[in-house]
């Protein structure tokens, strides 16, 4: 693959880093190392809203691509509109809500290195005329200690369950986030909730959402279905790759 891509790219590659350890198998004897060239950051640039992305020491890839399709979504409902972003890592969904006339924006993780990578991805695309919280703080904790509503909610929490057996108790988990996340939800605004948790599958994910949106005592509707995007493809003969499951939510 590594040789492939220098003859595809050339002079224009610049970086190519092997971040294999993790994912693959114990019996696979391997070190996350470079292949070619040793830049260990870069700033690269979605839908012209830059961000600062780290693939040595960030989360998989260092910047959720799968998100992107989302994330735009997210972006033509933002104008004028004020934004809650759980989880928000290093602030994708919160950047495209301010470059879109987001009015104030929250932004909250409960880790410090995401939260400082959310202050370079603000200063990156400055200038834009809404406010940008950003609090370092667990998200449950966060949804209990605020009274303040918003018009769009955004839980993209990571996967509660990488194995079958830890299954119910992920349910049980995205349930309890999503009942406290509808508390915060305006009357009419809109709700992103999403897991990538290979073992909750579509419906099983759908199921959970309805329950929770019940136990809220809220009326709900359901505006689309969310998914991964193209570039992500999935075999027919491997539905578990369809990971990335997704509702945008009226709340009523």
């Amino acid at each position: 693959i590594s040789n492939s891509l220098k003859k595809l790219y050339k002079n224009k590659l610049n970086s190519i880093y092997n971040k294999s350890k993790e994912s693959l198998h114990s019996d696979f004897e391997i070190e996350n190392e470079f292949l070619h060239g040793d830049n260990k950051t870069s700033i690269i640039k979605e839908n012209d809203i830059q961000f600062y992305v780290d693939w040595e020491t960030g989360q998989k890839t260092g910047f959720f691509l799968d998100q992107r399709d989302n994330r735009k979504l997210l972006g033509s409902l933002s104008n004028e509109k004020t934004v809650l972003n759980t989880f928000c890592y290093s602030g994708g969904f919160s950047l495209y809500a301010l470059t879109s006339g987001a009015t104030h924006v929250v932004s909250v993780d409960a880790s410090q290195k995401a939260m400082d990578w959310v202050a370079e991805n603000d200063e990156l695309n400055r200038p834009f005329w809404g406010h940008h919280d950003q609090i370092k703080d667990d998200v449950l904790k966060y949804f209990k200690n605020t009274d303040e509503m918003f018009d769009i909610v955004v839980v993209d929490p990571p996967a509660y369950a990488k194995h079958i057996k830890k299954r119910h108790k992920a349910v049980q988990g995205y349930k309890r986030l999503n009942i406290a996340a509808f508390e915060k939800v305006k009357p009419g605004g809109f709700m992103f909730t999403f897991s990538c948790s290979q073992v909750v599958d579509r419906n099983l994910f759908y199921n959970t959402i309805t329950a929770a949106g019940i136990e809220s005592n809220r009326q709900v509707r359901v505006v689309r279905h969310l998914s991964q995007p193209p570039d992500h493809p999935v075999n027919l003969f491997h539905p578990e790759g369809a990971y990335l499951k997704g509702l945008l939510l009226q709340v009523i």
